[in-house]
């Protein structure tokens, strides 16, 4: 009888484990079938994936920032912006004094002149911010030569009022583990115009010339000398110059442009896993054509608000811009005649259109492409909608009139 029930123990317990081992197994294999691409907004969203493999693939999509104001003419090449405390901030390019400048949101003049007194510009080339310190990227390396490459340390609290202030800072410097030639060449890997401050790190993000690629290194922001290697990379197709961080959102914005500084172009980065920025979804935003705008900084201003600014080259000069990620609904031109700032989507609508993220009061219109009118009203500030259910299938266009001071012409399809 002993026997009989030890052999019996024995089969049971051997059957729990091969019932665990099927189950084990059949759960591996759900998971593995449900991962997939999650965002709706792409191509090849799959409704039944629960783990996103960064597999998304997104249609072509152009947005246009809205002008807000040429900066003053001590800036002509603001290569960084950083929005921290309420208060934009950008700086000059290589071989310009050692300034950073407070500018109005507005207008894109200048507030505040700050003056490090102990490093020169070397080729300052991004700018970044968390709660008590601004950041300055001394890390342009045009040609590949550089081997002093650094970040600028300064405290919040040295900074104070005045139309222009003294202070010092502290460096990071740094090297690459992976670079062994610093022969000049054009066609270099390890120029650098992109940093960004997450919690404890800085990140930055390379400009390859010679791959069109961009790889990602991280760094404490403690001063001292730190060998960095790189831990994720991705093509991008164009050159990389410049980044910012989204705490409210946890998404990263890159911006670029080709080699001869036409199309401009953002990528937005999000749902990834920890910061592996690479690894979740990646979407590509045109935001201009073939004409020459190097655009150099960019800094989110709130969850779907962000601010760029270009450089002063050929017949444009350095100049602020503010665009919405809500318009990135849309694939429709956004034919912007001057700095009204707001987001209008979806395209094409079908019930509404909504007019979001309204600075003032405005007044609207409706027409078709020949001009005729199919409505107007008022806009109040913030966010709107409007009721184009009764209109017939077509294009039309949207005038947003802010105190008849400044005007938008936004095209959109209802269908």
């Amino acid at each position: 009888m002993c026997c009989y029930l030890c052999r019996l123990y024995n089969i049971s317990f051997m059957f729990r484990k091969f019932l665990c081992l099927v189950v084990t197994l059949f759960a591996a294999g759900a998971a593995h079938a449900q991962s997939g691409c999650t965002d709706p907004a792409a191509s090849n969203y799959n409704p039944t994936a629960v783990t996103n493999d960064g597999s998304c693939i997104y249609p072509v999509t152009h947005n246009s920032p809205l002008l807000k104001g040429a900066m003053s003419h001590t800036i002509t090449e603001s290569s960084g912006l950083e929005w921290t405390d309420g208060q934009l901030w950008t700086h000059n390019d290589s071989g310009n004094p050692p300034y950073i400048f407070k500018i109005d949101t507005t207008n894109g003049h200048t507030l505040q002149t700050v003056i490090i007194d102990n490093y020169p510009n070397t080729d300052w080339e991004d700018i970044t911010a968390d709660s008590f310190y601004i950041y300055v990227g001394d890390h342009g390396n045009n040609d590949g030569s550089r081997r002093d490459l650094k970040v600028l340390k300064i405290a919040k609290a040295d900074i104070t009022t005045g139309d222009t202030v003294h202070v010092n800072a502290q460096a990071i410097a740094f090297s690459y583990t992976d670079q062994t030639s610093f022969t000049p060449s054009h066609t270099n890997n390890f120029d650098c115009e992109a940093l960004m401050s997450v919690g404890d790190s800085l990140y930055i993000f390379t400009k390859d010339r010679g791959d069109l690629s961009t790889r990602s290194y991280k760094m404490p922001k403690t001063p001292g000398t730190y060998a960095l290697t790189p831990y994720t990379s991705y093509n991008v197709d164009g050159l990389i110059t410049g980044a910012d961080y989204n705490a409210a959102t946890k998404e990263v914005v890159l911006v670029g442009y080709l080699s001869d500084h036409t199309h401009p172009f953002l990528w937005y980065l999000n749902d990834y896993e920890g910061d592996m920025y690479f690894s979740g979804n990646k979407r590509r935003i045109e935001i201009g054509g073939n004409s020459e705008w190097q655009t150099e900084g960019v800094a989110w201003v709130s969850a779907s608000r962000y601010f760029i600014s270009c450089e002063t080259r050929g017949d444009t000069v350095a100049s602020l811009y503010i665009g919405s990620k809500a318009m990135n609904t849309t694939t429709a031109v956004q034919n912007i005649h001057a700095a009204v700032t707001c987001s209008v989507f979806p395209d094409p609508a079908t019930d509404v259109l909504h007019i979001n993220d309204l600075e003032a009061k405005a007044a609207y219109e409706l027409t078709n492409i020949a001009g005729a009118s199919f409505g107007k009203g008022i806009l109040a500030a913030g966010n709107n909608i409007i009721s184009v259910k009764d209109m017939p299938t077509g294009n039309y266009i949207i005038r947003i009139d802010e105190d008849h001071a400044a005007s938008a012409y936004i095209k959109f399809v209802k269908r």
